[in-house]
């Protein structure tokens, strides 16, 4: 039983480890996401993917959406030419002249993002709920 406590906190422990690299890395965290989620997959494939691992890894996807979101409202310059690199999103212009059809894009994403991580929550609680509030150790 102590094996299991410990292996749980190493877990958690790496799981936070995790989310700080994300948070002090949005840049990277950015590129590593664009090129996962977009590089060589349609959009509506993208999504359901992203749903897929929303309810099975919520940690992530909320730092998933936290760092897009994050890019939409502040723009950083160097977002579109992520985009345009890393998730082979072409638009007729180089980025770095217009870079506003790749962040207009981006943020009709967040917000499919955003659906899909509430979905996911939503399920989560409604599965707990149904177990009893235990999350399946009754």
């Amino acid at each position: 039983m102590s094996e299991n406590i410990g292996l749980g906190r190493r877990i958690l422990r790496e799981i936070e480890q995790d989310h700080q690299w994300r948070e002090e890395n949005p840049r990277l965290f950015f590129a590593e996401l664009c090129e996962d989620l977009w590089r060589t997959t349609p959009d509506d494939e993208a999504l359901e993917v992203f749903g897929i691992r929303a309810r099975n890894a919520p940690w992530w996807a909320s730092d998933v959406v936290n760092c897009v979101e994050g890019v939409v409202i502040d723009r950083p310059e160097w977002a579109a030419r992520t985009l345009r690199s890393s998730a082979d999103l072409w638009f007729g212009a180089p980025a770095s002249d217009t870079p506003e059809p790749y962040l207009d894009w981006l943020a009709e994403r967040t917000v499919e993002l955003r659906g899909e991580l509430d979905a996911a929550a939503r399920e989560g609680r409604e599965g707990r709920e149904e177990r009893g509030g235990h999350g399946g150790l009754a």
